[in-house]
């Protein structure tokens, strides 16, 4: 079942924290020129829910409906509004721009090709695979009481970090989410993955 990735619009940690992060990292003293790190969001959809293709056709097209028409999730328009009310709240603004994405169940949402440059890299920081977050628990209560009961099966919050390398550094060849000490720094290995 597809599942719609959609990124936040702000940023995720404070820059007294994001500069903690850099300090932890096994690169060296001004390796990393910037870091930010926005929210993503997953809205996994039901699996008797069909109309998953226009709901992400919605998404790109920005579509934005009266506020009284899209109180009721007739229309995959409407839905895509609902769900980008409860997710993308008006005003959010830090984050890097990032594409709204329909991933499959065995694909990963950072294996699409990025618009990175060469001294950028991602790094995902996902709840656990098996487990279900408080947040989750409450935002899928939320988008219950909202009307998407039987179209979202639930939603969950990861972390995208985008780190840029400073110019002089060369950029490890290894997977950040593989190397030991990153994943320490990045995630609470209890309730996380890379």
């Amino acid at each position: 079942m597809p599942m719609l990735v959609v990124p936040g619009r702000s940023q995720a940690i404070s820059g007294f924290r994001l500069q903690t992060l850099i300090e932890k990292f096994p690169f060296p003293a001004g390796a990393i020129a910037q870091m930010q790190a926005h929210y993503a969001h997953f809205v996994d959809f039901a699996p008797a829910y069909t109309d998953i293709a226009q709901v992400h056709a919605a998404a790109l097209s920005e579509h934005t409906p009266a506020v009284g028409e899209a109180l009721l999730p007739t229309t995959p328009e409407n839905v895509w509004a609902i769900i980008a009310t409860l997710l993308r709240a008006p005003g959010e603004s830090g984050a890097p721009q990032a594409a709204i994405q329909l991933v499959s169940d065995d694909q990963d949402p950072d294996s699409e090709e990025k618009e990175l440059t060469a001294k950028e890299r991602e790094l995902w920081v996902l709840p656990r695979r098996g487990t279900i977050s408080p947040w989750s628990s409450k935002a899928t209560d939320i988008f219950g009481l909202c009307g998407l009961g039987n179209i979202v099966q639930r939603v969950e919050r990861g972390v995208v970090y985008r780190i840029t390398f400073a110019d002089d550094f060369a950029i490890p060849q290894f997977r950040l989410s593989e190397h030991k000490q990153i994943i320490n720094a990045g995630s609470d290995r209890m309730t996380e993955a890379l």
